[in-house]
């Protein structure tokens, strides 16, 4: 499955870098021309495309051509430079490299070994068993210290526990070490309270009928002091702290009988663990959740109560805290124990990803499907510069000149290429960044780089949606820009007559505006998805009952999808200033960065900031609507949040 899917994304890489590269090779110099006044010729240098404005994602870019160029239509420019073969070059080798580098990572990710003393199963959040409301985590039939302390047990003595446990430390390596310590607490708290769950349904048995008979719950105990013994009592220590671990436990739980049946010389034995070669709690003990109750404790029968103490006597707290909002734990001696299950997000199948770039077409689609009026007036005031006094003043002309119905202009290629790039993007971003953080990178790494795993999986993700919709753009901006040449023809007959406007093209003519927007969108997706994240973890941190009700977690996807919009053009504003420059510049020989220079050197640095407020208030009501509906589909679908979880649930074999 991994080498399918590398393949698959070498194949898209690859025909990306072709895309990009052959057109601009072709370009180097034509012009595009046409006789209507409406229309803005296309020319593209290999360096600077000068083209219409290409929304995309809620960018308002002002790329469109200056009036010059439209008197220059119908001829081929006297004084275009060949494009320097670095870029397609560039784009080239770049694309092999990543699709060499994909197809041959194949690196499995482990599963949670199954321990020794049971199955340690990954279900599906949504199909996991849930513990009865009536009976709190810390009820008395699984005592808060047992769990944590035979948590702490396994870890030691099962190899599989201990390999995972091994790998979760690894994973944490290259981070902070305050931030490693946290995160190893808030994985030993969950992994905890995979196995007090599995205790409590063990102890319990089935619909709960244990709960209520002290002997039946002591027979279960029985059975598990028993099995503990049986798989782990040859190695040196274990005994003593299986002595220990029962020595918790409420006297009329512990199974005293076999208790008394252990050889007193097994119990004194000390164990391989470092904590126990000490006669007193290491500094450590509450950070390392290997270590065991040091050497000096030990079991002692009480005749009267018929029951096992520890000796010297030791604090067994318990005191209820918040591990991180919204999460409640009891901190135990031994360590916290988390009120949830171990989780991680689950392998998404087909089905899956079809469902998720379903819910993104349609809300693409209908977000701008709701701000076409408005994309008409912005296109026709870059392709007539100075006709209309503003936005208002626009469409009331429009529609008194052409009838309303011209407010919808590009209906079908904005409704196609949105649906499009909500089909391509969502899933895509889904898939990179699992691919990318399971398969090309080390636990360590992928943790540590969880931001640059996003951007990198944001930008890939634009990048496949940007070849989809750049010809359906170029198709809109016809229709909207030329109506009575295209409106009758349809998207299917527009992109026929582009294609048909020069034999040497042909199709590629639909992709003259790739590189400024593949440009404009690897920056702009980049961040979109990762702000979006950061920004929901942010605003769920400090009101996390917002998660209870579906309404209050759509809210929150709004409030961030706005904050992602706004974002993601303050970061890609300078590059879309650029472009705009570099297209509106006479002859259309100046590459991006000679034309980031020159617009420094001309207009200042803050000219690369100009339109910026409007752009950040467009975008951020575009892309909070995207995500709003986007959230609102994956809901009703049944994929979104703990849908795509799974939990840790281990399961004790019954005797």
């Amino acid at each position: 499955m991994r080498g399918l899917a590398g393949a698959t994304i070498s194949f898209v890489v690859i025909v990306s870098g072709y895309v990009a590269s052959s057109f601009t090779h072709s370009h180097r110099t034509l012009l595009v021309s046409t006789s209507h006044t409406r229309h803005r010729s296309v020319v593209d240098d290999g360096d600077a495309v000068h083209q219409l404005d290409i929304d995309i994602d809620g960018t308002d870019s002002t790329g469109g051509m200056g009036p010059e160029m439209g008197r220059r239509g119908g001829s081929i420019h006297p004084n275009l430079r060949p494009l320097s073969d670095r870029r397609s070059m560039l784009i080239s080798t770049s694309a092999m490299a990543l699709a060499l580098t994909l197809s041959s990572a194949s690196i499995a990710a482990e599963p949670f070994e199954e321990l020794s003393l049971g199955d340690a199963k990954w279900n599906d959040a949504a199909d996991a068993v849930s513990q009865s409301s009536s009976i709190p985590l810390s009820a008395r039939i699984v005592p808060p210290s047992f769990a944590t302390y035979l948590a702490r047990f396994l870890l030691h003595f099962d190899e599989g526990a201990g390999k995972w446990w091994q790998r979760q430390a690894d994973s944490f390596s290259l981070l902070a070490s305050n931030e490693a310590r946290k995160r190893e607490s808030k994985s030993f708290s969950s992994y905890a309270s995979s196995i007090q769950k599995g205790l409590y349904s063990y102890v319990a048995g089935e619909n709960e009928s244990n709960i209520s008979s002290y002997s039946k719950v002591r027979r279960q105990y029985s059975s598990l002091f028993t099995s503990l013994v049986e798989k782990y009592g040859n190695k040196e220590g274990a005994v003593r702290d299986i002595g220990l671990l029962f020595a918790m436990l409420p006297a009329v739980y512990q199974p005293t009988e076999q208790l008394l049946k252990l050889d007193e010389g097994i119990m004194n034995r000390t164990g391989s663990n470092k904590g126990s070669k000490l006669d007193n709690f290491t500094p450590n003990f509450q950070e390392d959740f290997t270590l065991l109750l040091p050497n000096k404790y030990q079991i002692q029968y009480n005749d009267i109560e018929n029951s096992y103490t520890i000796t010297p006597k030791i604090n067994l707290f318990e005191i209820a805290i918040n591990e991180e909002p919204g999460v409640t734990a009891i901190s135990t001696t031994f360590g916290p124990l988390s009120s949830k299950p171990l989780s991680r997000e689950r392998t998404l199948s087909l089905d899956i990803y079809a469902l998720l770039g379903i819910s993104g077409g349609f809300g693409c689609a209908l977000t701008h499907t709701l701000v076409i009026p408005l994309d008409v007036v912005k296109t026709r005031m870059q392709t007539n510069p100075g006709e209309y006094n503003g936005v208002l003043n626009g469409a009331a002309t429009i529609a008194r000149e052409e009838g309303i119905g011209a407010l919808l202009l590009g209906f079908q290629a904005t409704l196609v290429g949105y649906l499009w790039y909500g089909i391509s993007v969502y899933p895509s971003y889904a898939f990179f960044k699992r691919f990318i953080a399971s398969s090309l990178m080390s636990p360590a790494f992928a943790v540590a780089h969880a931001n640059d795993v996003a951007l990198v999986a944001g930008a890939l993700a634009s990048v496949i949606a940007s070849l989809g919709l750049t010809p359906l753009e170029a198709c809109r901006i016809r229709a909207v820009a030329q109506p009575e040449v295209y409106r009758d023809a349809g998207l299917l007959g527009t992109s026929k007559i582009i294609a048909s406007e020069n034999d040497q093209l042909g199709w590629k003519a639909l992709y003259a505006g790739l590189p400024s927007l593949m440009i404009r969108q690897v920056i702009f997706g980049s961040v979109k998805f990762l702000a979006f994240e950061r920004a929901s973890d942010a605003i769920f941190s400090l009101y996390p009952e917002l998660r209870d009700a579906t309404v209050t977690a759509l809210g929150v996807s709004l409030v961030a999808g706005g904050i992602s919009g706004a974002l993601s053009s303050v970061v890609s504003q300078p590059a879309d200033s650029v472009l705009t420059y570099v297209a509106k510049r006479s002859g259309g020989n100046l590459g991006f960065f000679d034309g980031f220079n020159e617009m420094v050197r001309e207009e200042g640095v803050g000219s690369l900031f100009n339109g910026l407020g409007s752009r950040c208030v467009w975008a951020g009501c575009i892309i909070a609507g995207q995500f709003l509906l986007y959230d609102i589909f994956r809901a009703a679908f049944g994929i979104a949040g703990e849908d795509l979880n799974q939990v840790l649930e281990i399961v004790l074999p019954d005797k």
